[in-house]
C-alpha cells in the first residue's frame, strides 16, 4: 500500500494547490463579480435569467454558485480520472504487473489501488467541499452550512461515478494514453448527448454542479443509480483484473 500512496502523492498536492488557488480567484470577490454583472445584464439575462445579479448579492447563492456549480464542480469528474486512469495501465504499460503478481495475490493488489485511491478521491472531495464552509466562518459571513451537505453528496457520488468507470477502463487497457483518453472522450460524448432533451439524463455534469438542487434538493434517485453503475465497474474491473492474463 506504500506503493501507491507514492505514486498518488503528487497528484494530490496539485490538484489540492490549483483548486484552493481557483478558489481565492472568487471568493474574496463578491462585490466585485455583482458590478460586473450588474453592468453586463441586459446583454446576458436571455441566458441567466432576470434576477440572476440580484442572486449573487446573496452570499448563499454566490459562493455555492460560483464554486460548486461552476469552478470545482466542473473539474470533478475531471480530478476522478486523473486519480483513476493510471492505476494499473500504468504497470501494464511499464511491466511491474508482472513483479506485482509474483509478489501479492492479485486480490490483495487490486484492494490496495482501491482502497488509496478511492480513499484519496474522497478526501479531497470532502476537503475541497468544505471550503466555503471555513472561508464563511473565517470571514464571518453568513452562511447556511447545510447546503455544503447537499452539494457534497452530489460531487462525491459524482466523482465516484466517474472514478469507478475510469478504474474499469484502467484494467481494461494496458497503456495510460488509452485508458485517460476513453475516460476523457466518453465524459465528452455523455456531456454533448446529455444537451439532447430525451437524453438529458446522461449528462452528468448537471447532477454534479447542482442546478436543481435549491429548488429540488438532493436528486436520490440519480444518486442511487450513479452508486450502482459505479460499483458495478468496479466489481467487473476487479473480474477481469483476475482473469487477464499478464
Amino acid at each position: 500500500m506504500k506503493k501507491e500512496i507514492l505514486d498518488i502523492r503528487l497528484k494530490v498536492i496539485i490538484i489540492f494547490a490549483l483548486m484552493i488557488g481557483l478558489f481565492f480567484t472568487f471568493a474574496p470577490f463578491q462585490d466585485f463579480t455583482v458590478s460586473m454583472f450588474s453592468e453586463e445584464l441586459p446583454s446576458l439575462e436571455k441566458y441567466l435569467g432576470d434576477n440572476f445579479a440580484e442572486n449573487l448579492k446573496d452570499w448563499n447563492f454566490y459562493i455555492t454558485s460560483q464554486w460548486f456549480g461552476k469552478n470545482f464542480g466542473q473539474f470533478v469528474p475531471i480530478i476522478s480520472i486523473i486519480l483513476a486512469f493510471s492505476l494499473f495501465s500504468r504497470e501494464y504499460e511499464r511491466g511491474t504487473i508482472e513483479f506485482l503478481v509474483a509478489r501479492l495475490p492479485r486480490r490483495k493488489i487490486f484492494i490496495n489501488k482501491l482502497l488509496v485511491s478511492l480513499i484519496t478521491l474522497i478526501i479531497i472531495i470532502f476537503t475541497l467541499s468544505i471550503l466555503p464552509s471555513i472561508y464563511s466562518i473565517i470571514t464571518a459571513k453568513d452562511f447556511n452550512h447545510s447546503l455544503v451537505f447537499k452539494f457534497m453528496v452530489h460531487v462525491l457520488i459524482g466523482g465516484f461515478f466517474w472514478y469507478s468507470i475510469t478504474l474499469l477502463f484502467s484494467v481494461l487497457f494496458n497503456t495510460q494514453i488509452k485508458s485517460l483518453f476513453t475516460s476523457a472522450i466518453l465524459l465528452t460524448i455523455t456531456t454533448t448527448l446529455g444537451f439532447i432533451k430525451p437524453l438529458g439524463f446522461m449528462n452528468t455534469y448537471k447532477y454534479i454542479l447542482g442546478s436543481e438542487l435549491f429548488n429540488n434538493g438532493v436528486n436520490w434517485i440519480y444518486s442511487i443509480i450513479l452508486l450502482l453503475i459505479g460499483s458495478f465497474c468496479i466489481f467487473l474491473a476487479y473480474y477481469i483484473f483476475e482473469k487477464k492474463e499478464i
